[in-house]
């Protein structure tokens, strides 16, 4: 059984939940005793992202999905799903100590690393220590000090300040490297390397990765015994949402995530063995660029919120199932033990008048209807990814609400790489995006807000805080919630942060990210449901998806 230790009062992993540690680890192996890779293949779908480019770096703005978890591991699984879950992954038990400043963890004593080559606790303390010489490979923006092993399975990370709610990073998404592996590369080489032919600890192994379809072959020494329950995971890549649905409505697709309109009619009804899990895990949003162009200006910003019909996008486009975001971009229910009382009842400021004293008080004047400055119409770009659909009808129907209140939206629609590299460098003016898929509301925030996230625009983030927002106000606040173990004490902080959300509007909530998941019940069982929510079903999360691929299993029915 996983064991966790304090120096002082246990803490809650997100606000208000107590920490459920009671998973043994064999009830993480699946429940078989033989080795893995019993059935045949599953088939998922990775969504509109085109041909495959063989990328497995963890470092990379956007490598191929199965870098994460699949191939690579994490220390523990935080369930994304379920705030407070915590289970072995490839470390069994974990300690605080120096108020959040020290951490023992005990590793497997039986992982090993694709090549067959033992994962130890070097491996991880050499993992921290890289991140920590090199800010780019920083990922989390970790205040790590020294790493250090005591033994071959205890490894002991110390850090410059309070760590305690970086928790989830430390332990639920820094990927484990293998020190003999990744030594060799140049560190100026580190971030960029292509790393085709990884070695993991994961499940799978890399068979192939030919146009739109990458093979994975499992593992016979998985150091789960009876894990994986496939032998082979076939991703399957598409130029468009209708080429996903085409597939996953015809039974194509084992697991799928892609959006499907009115998706009772057009995938539920078509067989009685398709399920659909759709669990929220994020906010939608306009994530705009804080640092130059026209929504640097915040009034902008509250601008084109104001002139915004979200219900209208969510009947259109989600058929009611997008519920409206809050001015805080609070998710709720899920993070409501850390909402704000005052701001139970705030809603979104919407209306032409709202447009106009804002964009007044900037400066700007009206023209023939649309709104100048310094004799330039405002115009913002807006950058989505050409095969998403629904953001393309969402984005369309933004262009035309922004013109009645005189706002040019100029609508980018581009290729799933290019979209990833501008969000990573900061190079845009306007995305539509979605940020979430952490159980930990600080963790949320941190995200879209923490300055220490971003490099300069130009160079590269995969974390968060694309648009390069700084706020020191925000700063402070989540270096407070950090520093502190007892949530009646972390609440005025998150507070603050939910007020000046408000005041400065740094990302434009839309509403609830949808997060429709397809199963084909016909060819798999032992997915995540709302009655076993074990992780988040989410084929493309990292790293629940890789968590739930190794747990998935084969139907009986086998159709």
């Amino acid at each position: 059984m996983i064991t966790r230790t304090t120096a002082g009062p246990r803490r809650a992993l997100a606000a208000g939940a107590a920490l459920a540690l009671t998973v043994t680890l064999a009830a993480c192996g699946g429940g078989r005793n033989d080795n893995g890779g019993g059935g045949g293949v599953l088939t998922v779908a990775t969504g509109s992202t085109g041909n495959f480019v063989r990328n497995f770096n963890p470092f990379a703005p956007q490598p191929l999905q199965a870098t994460h978890g699949m191939i690579y591991e994490p220390l523990f699984h935080l369930n994304a799903a379920k705030a407070g879950e915590i289970e072995p992954w490839l470390a069994t038990k974990y300690s605080w100590s120096d108020g959040g400043r020290k951490l023992r963890v005990t590793v497997r004593s039986n992982a090993t690393w694709n090549d067959k080559k033992p994962f130890t606790a070097e491996d991880v303390a050499w993992t921290f220590r890289m991140a920590k010489d090199n800010k780019a490979l920083n990922q989390y923006a970790l205040p790590i000090a020294s790493a250090s092993t005591e033994g071959k399975y205890t490894a002991v990370i110390t850090f410059t300040k309070s760590a305690y709610t970086k928790e989830y990073f430390v332990l639920g998404k820094m990927k484990m490297l293998p020190e003999h592996i990744w030594s060799k590369i140049p560190d100026k080489e580190r971030a960029t390397t292509l790393n085709t032919n990884p070695v993991g600890t994961g499940p799978w192994k890399v068979k192939s990765v030919k146009g739109m379809t990458m093979d994975l072959v499992a593992r016979e020494d998985y150091y789960v015994k009876g894990l994986p329950h496939f032998k082979v995971l076939r991703y399957r890549s598409f130029t468009g949402n209708s080429g996903v649905t085409a597939a996953v409505t015809s039974g194509q697709i084992d697991w799928g995530g892609g959006f499907i309109p009115d998706i009772k009619k057009n995938y539920l009804a078509k067989d009685k063995n398709f399920e659909l899990v759709n669990i929220p895990l994020a906010t939608t949003f306009f994530v705009p660029n804080a640092q130059r162009g026209p929504t640097a200006d915040v009034n902008v910003r509250k601008a084109i919120s104001a002139a915004l019909d979200r219900e209208f996008m969510n009947r259109s486009v989600y058929d009611g199932q997008a519920p409206v975001a809050n001015p805080m971009a609070l998710l709720l229910p899920n993070y409501e033990s850390v909402l704000d009382p005052s701001l139970k009842d705030a809603v979104i400021e919407t209306g032409q008048d709202k447009v106009d004293t804002y964009l007044t008080d900037s400066g700007y004047t009206k023209s023939g209807g649309m709104w100048h400055k310094d004799g330039k119409k405002l115009s913002v770009t807006v950058e989505l990814v050409s095969g998403w659909t629904d953001y393309v009808s969402v984005a369309q129907l933004a262009k035309q609400q922004l013109k009645k209140a005189g706002i040019e939206l100029v609508v980018k629609a581009e290729s799933y790489a290019q979209w990833t590299n501008n969000r990573a460098r900061g190079q845009f003016q306007m995305l539509l995006d979605n940020s979430g898929y952490t159980p930990d509301p600080r963790a949320y925030y941190a995200q879209l807000l923490d300055s220490s996230i971003p490099p300069k625009i130009g160079e590269s983030t995969n974390v968060g805080n694309f648009g390069r927002y700084s706020n020191p106000v925000m700063d402070k606040a989540l270096d407070e919630i950090a520093a502190d173990k007892d949530l009646a004490k972390q609440k005025r902080w998150y507070y603050q942060i939910q007020r000046e959300f408000i005041k400065d509007m740094p990302a434009i909530p839309l509403f609830y990210g949808q997060n429709e998941q397809e199963f084909n019940g016909n060819r798999v069982t032992g997915y995540p449901t709302e009655d076993h929510l074990y992780a988040a079903p989410s084929i493309w999360l990292d790293p629940d998806g890789g968590w739930v691929a190794a747990r998935i299993k084969p139907a009986k029915s086998g159709k």
